[in-house]
């Protein structure tokens, strides 16, 4: 009899365990859409400074259980208004594990486009021409079913501006390029 009802407890044990296995879609159509907050740790030749709230949406085909490829883009807003920007980007997508909680990359590149906003005062800055975005992320995705999933990471940003106008006095005093090295932390709800 022990031998009977332990049978049966280890039985319902590997039922409980493999029905608690959820494994996120692994083919086909995906889309990540969520929240982002990045800031720029380098010092510029006019030591700005910019911290960016703003939303990403990515909508990719998933070629393997590992990778995807998708395009996307991100709202990115200053709070001065000066560097407010809407990177448009290629990305590479990749997870680790075949389990409900998976570590995953991302790798992306693309072009950031100006929003046409400036910081306000004689001392206005606005960008007027964008550039090249680049980044990586790292972080954990969790399925809460096969289709619907959140994820957070941690990630690093590169932003070019060609083009950053600068005013003093309210004249126009210089047009140069800057380069922001952000670093970027953001969750996401995944499609």
């Amino acid at each position: 009899m022990k031998k009977i009802v332990l049978l049966l407890a280890a039985v319902a044990a590997v039922g409980v365990a493999q029905a608690q296995h959820i494994e996120f879609k692994w083919h086909g159509f995906y889309a990540v859409a969520g929240y982002d907050y990045a800031f720029n740790f380098n010092k510029t030749e006019f030591e700005d400074k910019a911290t960016f709230n703003g939303i990403t949406a990515v909508a990719g085909y998933q070629i393997r259980k590992e990778s995807g490829l998708g395009m996307g883009f991100s709202f990115m807003h200053d709070a001065t208004g000066a560097f407010s920007q809407l990177p448009i980007f290629i990305e590479l997508r990749s997870h680790y594990m075949r389990s409900r909680l998976t570590p995953y990359t991302s790798l992306y590149v693309g072009y950031s486009i100006p929003l046409g906003s400036s910081s306000a005062g004689k001392d206005a800055v606005q960008i007027t021409a964008g550039g090249v975005t680049s980044g990586a992320n790292i972080g954990v995705r969790y399925a809460f079913s096969r289709k619907f999933g959140m994820s957070a990471y941690v990630g690093y940003q590169e932003l070019y501006m060609t083009k950053v106008q600068r005013k003093i006095s309210g004249k126009i005093a210089e047009t140069q390029p800057i380069l922001f090295h952000n670093i970027k932390v953001g969750v996401g709800f995944n499609f």
